[in-house]
């Protein structure tokens, strides 16, 4: 165990942390676990391939050297020394690159088709499954992750014990639940609907608290910023669009531009839960930093309407706002309505939750007999969002790599981050383009650039080694051999 370790074991003791279930115990050892001294001793990482995540060329024969938590040098073995006492590990004929950044993750959601019943049922292990999640995410090489939608007060316990050593995870960004989101909005209304049957009140209760924040106004919006501001969150996400029947009322542009000024203020960054081109007009005039998903318009909006004029494309540019894809979340749709039989694949579904993928294979064979033109939605959808991330991509728009891991078919063990990337590549990024998406872009997006999302000297020590040659072959980031964060190698 390193002293970093005990000490935080030690103030959970003094804290009576208490953390549920055998799973959870593991992910604490994994923690304790590490090469005695990897935190703070000088280790020097020699003969690989540096891709430093910066968009350089990549390096051959290079030399890593990381020292406490903290790159120290890196570059090629012509230019960079090996201290005396470093620990020395051969990585020849592999590749050594920053820690990979998920800009869009969902640590409590599971990847539940039935999302009432999940939340109002689970409401008691919301921690034990984001310390899973945050450590099956940091195994796949994903140092840093973006949460942005779940209850903030597990979300912020979560970050306090990744950032103290307590659990061994990816590094925690986290909005909190989403302004005005319409998705959940009405989830919980009814607690006597059948889907909670066996489910404790009180679950209903708590689930409803935590995941929904309707806001009235401009007004009100200001106050639930300034108060997120005062419990940590990391930034705002707030939905630019209504639900069915304006369930929550739609925010005119004018109530976004006061959230966005309000949160600009408290010095947060914005982001957006946008499914038209109606509500991405509206949140570029609020003055936005990033959003979720915009390619990826509603079923309504599935058309020659939902395609993105080359003058919208322009303002992402000229306004520098992040756009986080999301491919994947509707292209599992479609490809596992195509054949439902993929989620037998061991890859995909191997450490996700058995009731989950249950549910899934349920949930898809239900959809479809329910309707039949299910499938061609989808992929209807899916095209078009592909043909708007192309124009983005195509006009060299800020994008950083996310995938919604959480939602529905879409586990956090699935590696559907390589497949993300892979479809950037399928729609005109190089490989070291799309590598920096899941790097520098990453750090971008959070405004933490200056701190990690590249390998260069002064930068956290968020470093992964992985077999072969991405640049070749996108799916080699499928199969990590190790993985530094802050200098400590957990795996």
């Amino acid at each position: 165990m390193t002293e970093r370790t005990m000490r935080a074991a030690e103030r959970a003791a003094r804290n009576h942390t208490f953390i549920r279930g055998p799973l959870a115990l593991a992910i604490v050892l994994t923690a304790a676990c590490v090469p005695p001294g990897t935190g703070g001793d000088v280790t020097a990482l020699v003969g690989g391939r540096l891709i430093d995540g910066t968009g350089a060329v990549a390096v051959d024969d290079a030399v890593v050297v990381i020292g406490g938590d903290r790159i120290v040098a890196a570059g090629s073995a012509s230019s960079v020394a090996v201290p005396a006492d470093a620990r020395v590990i051969d990585v020849a004929g592999k590749t050594v690159m920053p820690g990979m950044i998920e800009g869009n993750s969902h640590i409590i959601f599971d990847g539940q088709s039935n999302h009432p019943a999940y939340f109002a049922g689970r409401y008691r292990d919301y921690y034990e499954i984001g310390a899973r999640n945050l450590n099956a995410s940091l195994m796949q090489g994903i140092t840093t992750s973006r949460d942005t939608m779940d209850p903030l007060e597990e979300m912020i316990r979560l970050r306090e014990h990744v950032e103290s050593g307590l659990i061994a995870g990816s590094r925690l960004f986290t909005s909190g639940t989403i302004l005005n989101y319409p998705g959940v909005y009405r989830m919980f209304d009814d607690p006597t609907d059948s889907v909670f049957f066996g489910i404790p009140p009180e679950g209903v209760e708590y689930a409803r608290a935590a995941m929904r924040l309707p806001v009235r106004d401009g007004a009100h919006g200001r106050e639930i910023v300034a108060d997120y501001a005062e419990r940590g969150v990391d930034f705002i996400k707030v939905s630019s669009h209504s639900g069915p029947e304006n369930e929550p009322p739609e925010l005119a542009t004018e109530a976004l531009t006061e959230i966005v000024d309000e949160a600009h203020a408290h010095g947060l960054r914005v982001t957006t839960h946008t499914s038209s081109i109606e509500s991405i007009v509206a949140v570029l005039d609020a003055g936005v930093d990033a959003m979720e998903h915009p390619t990826l318009v509603s079923e309504e909006e599935v058309g020659p309407q939902g395609e993105f004029s080359d003058e919208l494309v322009q303002r992402f540019v000229d306004q520098n706002v992040y756009s986080v894809s999301l491919m994947v979340v509707r292209e599992v749709y479609v490809t596992y309505m195509e054949d439902p039989s993929r989620l037998e694949d061991p890859w995909y579904i191997r450490h996700a939750p058995a009731d989950m993928v249950q549910e899934a294979r349920e949930w898809v064979a239900r959809d479809l007999e329910r309707d039949p033109e299910a499938l061609e939605k989808q992929r209807a959808g899916y095209e078009l969002g592909r043909l708007n991330l192309a124009k983005l991509i195509a006009a060299g728009a800020p994008i950083a790599m996310g995938t919604d891991k959480g939602t529905r078919l879409n586990f956090h063990e699935s590696g559907n981050h390589v497949r993300e990337l892979e479809i950037f590549i399928e729609l005109g990024m190089t490989p070291m383009e799309a590598i920096v998406s899941a790097t520098r872009r990453g750090a971008e997006l959070l405004g933490m650039e200056d701190e990690f999302g590249t390998i260069e000297a002064g930068k956290l020590a968020d470093v992964i080694v992985v077999d072969g040659n991405p640049l070749e072959d996108i799916w080699v980031l499928r199969e990590v051999d190790m993985v530094f964060k802050e200098g400590i190698r957990y795996r």
